[in-house]
């Protein structure tokens, strides 16, 4: 019969839009450092029984990425016992909640923690363990082929235990991830540990690959001390992916025209002066009479005119070329261009094409456009100073009035 390990406590937590706790209903009440009325980051500094700052890193990460985050702190509680805890918290995603807004739970784990640790000497107690986790957790030898898997295992990849125990760990990896995963089991296998938790695809019996997030520790014999194998605890990360994904996307694309940003533009041209330096160029594009559109008919106008430039800017683009809105009506792009016959090809094109009418509520609206052009060539400035070429050059083509372009 499993052993039933009860917690000492248990506490149910959420958080404000100022990200400061306002309820924490605990039980029982008056074991751990009180909670309400400080920001969970407090609370860590005071409850936290040891100097590891890994644990604060990875919740303030959490936060500002406004992802869920579960975590294992030993915390010094009221009656002088240090004990294990995991925290856990998910933003609130209900309509008109704040993304500062959490909610969560912290649950003494320190019985779990001592059996796990037990279990992990005897094969027995081992397979009591790994049978009724929903994690999944799996142990290998020391040539890093399976021994056990946990019946999770299964259910999460398709594969039965049968066609697993016996195989190499690596083989049920993308090809991508398989010399990392040997290098990772290698440093175990030698003694080394694995601070941080390793990201892998591994491969379903349908032919699909999950995101799994895999903690892996070496196992010791307890008399010889030496290494025999190792035990992966993985967790399924799809959805986390996912939601970084969509992070991502939103740090690096302009949300109104959907192009990429500033931040994305201006890692792309250093990345091109990287491997291209001499061909790598630079157009700064502003338009003309854009203000009075945006005046006369009104800002929601103006907006579905900036889309529609940034489709016809994205039609003159080259197979490798890129642009950007850096604001307002203000355009940018990153070319590859080793002359200035090619860099002038693409500015008459964006012109030619900002020079057809727009319909906008059923009326002709014209507009033009400035642009500059600044060429690295061989002087092989950074993108810094590229930018700044690019965006002197466009005042003077502007100061011609009519819609033109000129090189820096």
């Amino acid at each position: 019969m499993t052993p039933v390990i009860t917690p000492t406590f248990s506490a149910v937590w959420s958080t404000d839009a100022r990200g400061i706790c306002v309820s924490s209903q605990e039980s029982p009440a008056g074991l751990m450092p009180a909670l309400k009325g400080v920001t969970l980051c407090a609370w860590l500094r005071l409850a936290q029984a040891d100097e590891d700052g890994r644990i604060a890193l990875q919740l303030t990460a959490a936060l500002e990425c406004v992802s869920p985050f579960h975590l294992e702190v030993p915390i010094q509680c009221l009656d002088g016992i240090t004990r294990h805890v995991i925290v856990s918290g998910l933003p609130d995603d209900h309509a008109g909640a704040s993304h500062r807004q959490y909610n969560g739970f912290i649950i003494d784990i320190t019985g779990q923690r001592k059996a796990l640790e037990e279990a992990l000497r005897t094969a027995t107690e081992y397979r009591l363990l790994i049978e009724n986790s929903t994690d999944l957790i799996a142990h290998c030898d020391t040539e890093g082929r399976y021994v056990s898997i946990s019946p999770s295992y299964c259910e999460m990849i398709g594969w039965s235990a049968d066609e697993i125990i016996g195989r190499p760990v690596v083989d049920f990896l993308h090809p991508d991830d398989q010399t990392p995963a040997s290098e990772a089991l290698g440093h175990i296998f030698s003694g080394g540990e694995l601070a941080d938790v390793v990201e892998v695809r591994k491969l379903h019996r349908d032919g699909h690959y999950v995101a799994l997030g895999t903690k892996a520790c070496g196992v010791s014999d307890p008399s010889s001390g030496k290494n025999i194998g190792a035990v992966l605890v993985s967790r399924d990360i799809s959805r986390d992916k996912e939601k970084l994904h969509k992070l991502e996307t939103l740090a690096t694309r302009d949300t109104l025209t959907g192009l990429p940003n500033r931040a994305w533009i201006t890692d792309r041209v250093k990345r091109m002066l990287a491997q291209h330096p001499a061909l790598t160029t630079v157009m700064f594009i502003d338009l003309n009479g854009f203000k009075a559109v945006n005046d006369s008919m009104g800002h929601a106008t103006g907006d579905v005119l900036l889309q529609q430039v940034s489709e016809r800017l994205q039609r003159c683009m080259r197979p490798g070329d890129a642009v950007a809105r850096l604001g307002g009506d203000e355009f940018v792009v990153a070319a590859k261009c080793g002359t200035r016959d090619a860099a002038a090809g693409i500015a008459r094109r964006m012109l030619e094409t900002l020079r057809e009418p727009f319909l906008m509520n059923n009326m002709e609206v014209r507009i033009g456009a400035a642009i500059g052009i600044s060429l690295a060539g061989s002087a092989k400035p950074d993108a810094a100073v590229l930018f700044e070429q690019a965006d002197k050059a466009m005042y003077q083509a502007k100061a011609r009035r009519g819609g033109s372009y000129q090189f820096f």
